[in-house]
């Protein structure tokens, strides 16, 4: 126990008077033989017993009024170790952390955060004059508050612009920011006043506690009260939208993609007839529901079909709850748009599987394809507007004239799709002097690596063996589904000219065969593309158009060179994150833009790409080309973190452990004021034994 004014305790000593005056007032009757006393002394025998009692009760009314009077003036206090709480006693230098997690929405009429306003501006009018307060907005990017001071309009405006985030706060950083503050206040006595709904994920139970520097160097724990919002509640009821997957769905059409919606509910009643919808603006496309039993997970699948193609921008929805931000994912879904193939069959044949267009009409016309193709033979090919089309084949096609040259350049120039593949109708010389400026490398002669039918035909035929996987053309192609590619033979291939430096940044060689001559190489011209395939693609030089990976990849060369080919993974990204966005050619990015309207950081890197970020809101994200237009296929998703949908609360036990018994003070809108001091108790025994002192005497 230690006192606030010890030089008051000299006062106990005047408990001794009453003992001084029982001991040194004691006379001894003198003898007076009188009869009528015989009669006194036997009635005093009587009541001798009672006065003794009284008299003892005097002495020690009075020596309690006496001791507890100075005892009270010294301001005696129970002390712990060094390492407990300091529990305040006189003025104490206050912040208030204010939870501004995700999970403060919470909604039953009044959000959570809306009360939790009201519960700082109370801590902060409870306040006396002399105590210097300071507040700190706990988000996922806490600032550090200023140091406690005594404006205290100030300090109320800043609660009332708080607003909730969409993302996790850690409010065990905030305490050690707001204990930090306290350090910058003279006064000894130190508080924290912690606003928030106490859910299991807002603090780091495994960190210490925040400690502050005591009046001599020492570290002790400051005072804390904790203010719940949530009354008291075990959990807040929640379900939630925890993951939202997009997948192509070839089996319903070119445009089908089905939506797997993964549920969560994050409380012990089980949920029936949970609607899932997905929506693009204010259409829903497709509807289903769903039921979650009671702390536990469901998923539900809806398959819907577009019917035009682009890049779209939607949400998959819940029915809302309390919590309604978690109930929607948003989705930028790149939809193929159809696209018209002119197949220029170089080498026609009236048995199907000897057709040099058979397997490439075939790949295009599969189920889900967007490619509708048209083949033609060269003489009639030509006679097309080739305006009608976004890709042109040449399927072992001779040369063209130089009239049919030029349209095909223009066609290319103004953004459409040109592939090209060998065969014994390709003169190296005529293509390199007609189409030379179109193409990726001029072509130079045939290899054969090995006789078709010869018997080590399979162990000497080249092989790939260098696949761009990272680029979108070839990006399926890995693990597993690689041996589609590396497992084909190829018995003939046409060699490029070496490279002598890339006409444009552009040109690239995807693939080579083990030897390292090219494979597959591309090239931008003008607005559009153009790929070079060195072999055929029938079976006369190869056994590729057999093999799995040929539709696929076909597909996949009639969208990347139509620019319909999504070049990149949907990217999503969380709340209170960063995202590396890469541009694609010569895009340039002037802004990007969140679901609100405002503009959100970007830092240009040295390899071309974007950092944006970090996002603070969920929602699509709109990017901005020099033009200050819309680049839709740049358009990004931002998600919330799943975990903050857990809205479970920590018991009031495991919260008096971490902080300790004699400093958590659980409270409400009424907050409860800090016990009643000791020293206020010795006074009120004096008070008492007075009064009872005085009750003795008159009887």
């Amino acid at each position: 126990m230690s006192f606030a004014h010890p030089w008051m305790l000299l006062g106990t000593l005047a408990a001794l008077i009453p003992v001084l005056v029982h001991l040194f007032d004691r006379r001894r009757p003198r003898p007076h033989p009188f009869g009528p006393m015989a009669f006194v002394l036997r009635s005093q025998k009587r009541t001798a017993s009672r006065l003794k009692l009284k008299r003892l009760l005097l002495y020690a009314l009075r020596t309690l009024i006496l001791l507890a009077l100075p005892l009270a003036l010294a301001m005696p206090e129970l002390r712990q170790d060094a390492n407990a709480a300091q529990v305040v006693k006189g003025p104490a230098a206050t912040a208030i952390v204010l939870d501004a997690s995700l999970s403060m929405r919470w909604s039953d009429g009044t959000s959570l955060f809306e009360r939790a306003r009201d519960e700082a501006r109370d801590a902060l009018a409870d306040l006396r004059p002399e105590e210097p307060a300071t507040v700190l907005v706990c988000t996922d990017t806490p600032e550090a508050p200023g140091a406690p001071a005594f404006d205290r309009a100030r300090l109320r405006q800043l609660i009332d612009e708080a607003a909730p985030s969409y993302a996790a706060a850690d409010l065990s950083r905030c305490l050690d920011l707001a204990a930090r503050a306290l350090e910058d206040s003279p006064l000894a006595g130190k508080r924290l006043v912690v606003v928030s709904d106490l859910t299991v994920g807002s603090l780091r139970l495994e960190s210490p506690t925040p400690t502050v520097k005591g009046p001599t160097g020492e570290q002790v724990r400051p005072e804390v009260v904790l203010r719940d919002v949530a009354q008291g509640l075990d959990a807040l009821p929640n379900h939630a939208l925890v993951d939202l997957k997009v997948e192509p769905a070839p089996q319903a059409g070119p445009r089908a993609f089905q939506f797997t919606f993964t549920v969560k509910n994050f409380s012990p009643t089980p949920l029936k007839d949970l609607e899932a919808a997905v929506r693009v603006g204010d259409t829903t496309l497709g509807k289903g529901f769903v039921d979650v039993p009671a702390n536990g997970t469901a998923q539900k699948t809806l398959t819907v079909r577009f019917t035009q193609g682009g890049t779209l921008t939607g949400e998959g929805t819940l029915t809302p709850d309390g919590l309604a931000e978690d109930d929607r994912r948003a989705f930028v879904l790149a939809v193929p748009r159809p696209l018209k193939a002119l197949v220029v069959n170089g080498n026609p044949n009236a048995t199907r599987y000897r057709d040099e267009a058979f397997f490439v009409d075939a790949a295009l016309s599969a189920p889900g394809s967007p490619v509708q193709s048209s083949v033609r033979d060269p003489s009639a090919a030509w006679r097309e507007d080739l305006k009608q089309y976004d890709l042109v084949l040449l399927l072992n096609v001779a040369a063209p004239e130089d009239a049919q040259a030029a349209a095909l350049t223009e066609f290319v120039r103004e953004g459409g799709g040109l592939f090209i593949s060998m065969g014994d109708h390709v003169d190296p010389d005529a293509y390199n002097a007609r189409l030379g400026a179109l193409l990726p490398r001029k072509l130079r002669l045939v290899r054969t690596s090995v006789e078709r039918d010869d018997a080590a035909a399979e162990e000497r035929a080249a092989k790939l063996a260098q696949v761009s996987t990272e680029h979108p053309l070839f990006a399926p192609f890995t693990g597993r589904a690689e041996e589609g590619l590396t497992g084909a033979h190829f018995y003939r291939y046409m060699l490029l000219e070496a490279d002598a430096g890339a006409r444009e940044e552009s040109d690239q060689v995807l693939a080579a065969y083990q030897d390292g001559a090219p494979s597959v190489a591309v090239a931008r011209r003008g607005r559009g593309r153009v790929a070079l395939f060195t072999s055929t693609v029938d079976r006369d030089w190869t056994d590729f158009p057999i093999r799995t990976s040929f539709l696929p990849l076909m597909q996949r060369f009639a969208a990347y060179l139509t620019g319909s080919l999504e070049e990149r993974e949907e990217q999503r990204v969380r709340v209170g994150e960063t995202l590396a966005l890469r541009p694609e050619g010569t895009q340039k990015v002037s802004a990007v833009k969140s679901p609100d309207g405002q503009e959100v950081p970007v830092k240009p890197q040295t390899d071309g790409a974007l950092v944006v970020g970090p996002v603070h809101q969920p929602g699509i994200f709109s990017v901005l080309g020099a033009d200050t237009q819309p680049l839709p296929a740049l358009a990004f998703a931002a998600t919330l973190d799943p975990a903050e949908s857990d809205l479970s609360r920590l018991p009031a036990d495991t919260l008096s452990a971490h902080f300790g018994e004699e400093t958590v003070k659980a409270s409400s809108s009424d907050a409860e004021r800090p016990p009643v001091p000791l020293w206020t108790w010795l006074i009120a025994a004096a008070a008492l034994a007075f009064f009872l002192e005085g009750t003795l005497l008159r009887k």
